[in-house]
């Protein structure tokens, strides 16, 4: 296990005063599934907002559902990890034993995108790019949205209206804060028609 490997990202992604432990339940099945490092990260700070509400470290079991119907079936060897302000699902995969990734269900354009081929290579490479803050996780619509609406909830994010995937904008006009599971299935369903 790579102690130092979480400390870029806790400088980064500042911890949030509010976080939660996770209970004996979770960290029994984090330790059959994942790697010791996110597992420290749990047991260490918790789960709740990262660097003001930009990135949410989540309790798997609130997205695991949002995630599966996603995905079109419940596969436990991916695991939600975070979401981002805009509601979307960062996932760990476990390919095997030796080989993982993380990937990003982008719910607003309704993709799959591997972000980094170890979870190693995302926390101490693609989840601190300025590119990746910017481009993917939106960092100057996030600030405006908060600006605008206020910060979000424990269960909030962030998202369009009208919905990207129906011709909406990524402008701050467009942007409304409600409940992130409510939204994720809201869009499955809306481009399920």
């Amino acid at each position: 296990m790579n102690t130092g490997l979480m400390d870029r990202f806790i400088d980064e992604y500042r911890p949030g005063a509010n976080l939660k432990k996770p209970d004996k339940e979770l960290l029994d099945f984090g330790e059959k599934m994942l790697p010791g490092e996110i597992l420290s990260l749990w047991e260490d700070y918790g789960f709740g907002e990262y660097g003001n509400g930009f990135i949410k470290v989540v309790d798997p079991r609130d997205y695991m559902h949002s995630l599966y119907t996603w995905l079109g079936k419940q596969d436990f060897s991916k695991i939600p990890l975070m979401i981002s302000a805009f509601g979307d699902i960062f996932y760990y995969r476990k390919l095997s034993d030796k080989d993982n990734d993380i990937s990003m269900l982008d719910i607003h354009y309704r993709k799959i995108d591997v972000c980094a081929y170890s979870y190693q290579d995302f926390f101490a490479g693609y989840i601190l790019d300025d590119g990746v803050k910017e481009n993917i996780l939106r960092r100057t619509l996030f600030d405006k949205a908060v600006n605008k609406l206020g910060a979000l909830a424990e269960n909030e994010c962030f998202y369009f209206v009208p919905a990207l995937v129906t011709g909406g904008a990524e402008d701050i006009k467009y942007i409304q804060k409600g409940d992130a599971n409510v939204h994720q299935h809201m869009l499955f369903e809306l481009g399920d028609r």
